[in-house]
């Protein structure tokens, strides 16, 4: 069966319609956003803290990877959960300074790795609300972030990895004021040996570097009418921007003249109205109708002639030994393909800092600790220890200085040892402060130095009493160096130990010279535990 080569274009001219609607529809899903897949990982990090120095921190990352990226789309942007623990020593140490919330701003590392072996490194900055501080126990601090959408130029597998974190933090009291702390930072360390990879997930090909325009709506093929031979049409030209498509005019009254030529419009010329025995248009399918225009005031219609040459203005087209398409008339122009697109290399950003630094403090003030203190002495030269306590330690720590100064009182106590060796001796021996303790506290270390009159109330000899006094001292007070080890609580107390020289002694009477012998020098050790009362 033969159609009329009408329908037969008409037919040619929808089923490329259709395939191109298929294809922009196809496109338009493929660029699409992407799905997103839930991961998951708990991580260990070390976290410095003013006054009470490095406390382990436990933080849960929570996100959703995508499970549809495309290449040459951009991605859905990674969005991040993050809830941190804070451990119950942690929390002391914010009580002690009176803090009932805190509040602040964390940026964090992760690194995202894409075919073909590219790496991106992110700071995804943090806001942490207000978040309310118990008086004991561990709390959650929980914050929320995004990573940019990145454009991935090859299909394959990305993965994300966390890193290190930095947290900028103000702990405030119940008046809403920061505390003595004031503002703190404190750079976050992963533990090591621990699986920083998040998750990973598989990027798809793509159609192409760039997404394909769709069609517009108003652009369709034109097919030629049965009044000329088929011929392959050429490529369409393009309208300009100046020729305003019009619609056919009443037909104008018949003249002698054969029908002149379609003449394509050009930049420079007016578009002419049909002559009588042209028929309107009528050598061509019309176009998708648009909303029909009026004849401007720049065109004029003109009026029947004799045969009439091509102006001198205009070059008519000469034509072809069959019409051409005539190119489609819209409101709107139609789109020109676009230059592919090469994908816009992911923008870098710079790595938070990882290593850990001295928190920094602000506003100053004070705040009073009052400790049980218990412990013991070993005398190097009597071989000898001398047990310590119970007493007590009051403290007042400046905070935001990170300094302190300190009282203590113990009771006299007795040490056991054998003179020359072998003689059962025994003495009662009071330690009292001469002088005030002053302190620093930074990094969970505590250091103070002790100044420390050594007084022998009584000296007994295989248990008799042959000296008691109330004025054998040493000469001047011994230097007592004390330090703690690291993580140090001042909200719940700690160990300090000291090595220390014991001075000479005086006002012991004859005993005197026998006891500086017997008991003075170097290498002594002080080991005693205070315990927050």
């Amino acid at each position: 069966m033969k159609f009329p080569w009408k329908s037969r274009k008409a037919a040619g001219a929808l089923a490329a319609l259709t395939v191109a609607s298929a294809a922009a529809a196809a496109t338009l899903a493929g660029a699409g956003l992407s799905q997103a897949a839930p991961a998951s990982l708990t991580l260990n990090y070390t976290c410095p803290f003013p006054l009470i120095g490095d406390q382990v921190l436990a933080v849960k990352i929570d996100t959703n990877l995508p499970d549809n990226a495309v290449a040459g789309s951009a991605s859905t942007p990674i969005k991040f959960d993050v809830d941190v623990t804070v451990p119950e020593t942690a929390t002391e140490g914010l009580a002690l300074v009176g803090a009932t919330t805190l509040d602040g701003s964390a940026k964090a590392a992760a690194q995202l790795k894409y075919p073909v072996d590219k790496t991106l490194n992110l700071g995804l900055p943090l806001t942490i609300p207000s978040t309310p501080v118990p008086p004991s126990g561990a709390f959650h601090v929980k914050t929320s972030g995004q990573a940019p959408a990145v454009t991935f130029p090859s299909a394959g597998t990305a993965s994300v990895t966390v890193g290190n974190f930095s947290t900028t933090m103000t702990p405030r009291t119940a008046s809403g004021q920061p505390t003595d702390l004031g503002t703190f930072t404190s750079d976050c360390v992963v533990v090591p040996g621990q699986n920083q990879q998040l998750g990973t997930f598989e990027i798809k090909p793509g159609g192409g570097t760039t997404t394909p325009t769709s069609p517009t709506s108003s652009t369709s093929s034109t097919v030629p009418t049965s009044s000329t031979e088929p011929t392959q049409p050429t490529s369409p030209t393009s309208p300009t921007s100046s020729t305003e498509p019009t619609q056919p005019t009443s037909p104008t009254e018949p003249t002698s003249t054969q029908p002149t030529s379609p003449t394509q419009p050009t930049s420079s010329t007016e578009p002419t109205q049909p002559t009588s025995s042209t028929q309107p248009t009528s050598s061509t399918e019309p176009t998708q109708p648009t909303s029909p225009t009026q004849p401007t005031s720049s065109t004029e219609p003109t009026q029947p002639t004799s045969p009439t040459s091509p102006t001198s203005s205009t070059e008519p087209t000469q034509p072809t030994s069959s019409a051409q398409p005539t190119s489609p008339t819209s409101s709107t122009e139609p789109t020109q393909p676009t230059s592919p697109t090469h994908p816009t290399s992911p923008t870098q950003s710079t790595e938070p800092t990882t290593q850990p630094t001295q928190p920094t403090t602000t506003p100053p003030g004070s705040t009073s600790f009052t400790y049980s203190l218990r412990g013991k002495t070993t005398l190097k030269q009597l071989h000898a220890t001398l047990p310590l306590g119970p007493g007590k330690l009051e403290a007042k720590l400046d905070a935001a200085a990170g300094t302190f100064d300190a009282r203590f009182a113990l009771p006299a106590s007795d040490v056991h040892f054998r003179l020359f060796g072998f003689l059962p001796a025994s003495a009662t021996v009071k330690l009292s402060q001469a002088g005030a303790i002053d302190g620093t506290l930074a990094n969970g270390t505590a250091k103070a130095n002790a100044k420390v009159d050594v007084r022998l109330a009584k000296v007994r000899l295989l248990g008799f009493p042959v000296m008691t006094s109330n004025s054998c001292r040493t000469k001047t007070p011994a230097q007592v160096p004390l330090a703690s080890a690291s993580g140090f609580d001042p909200a719940a107390g700690g160990k300090l130990t000291a090595t220390y020289a014991i001075p000479a002694f005086t006002g012991c009477g004859f005993l005197t010279g026998l006891i500086t012998d017997l008991a003075s020098g170097p290498g002594n050790k002080l080991d005693v535990t205070l315990t927050r009362k």
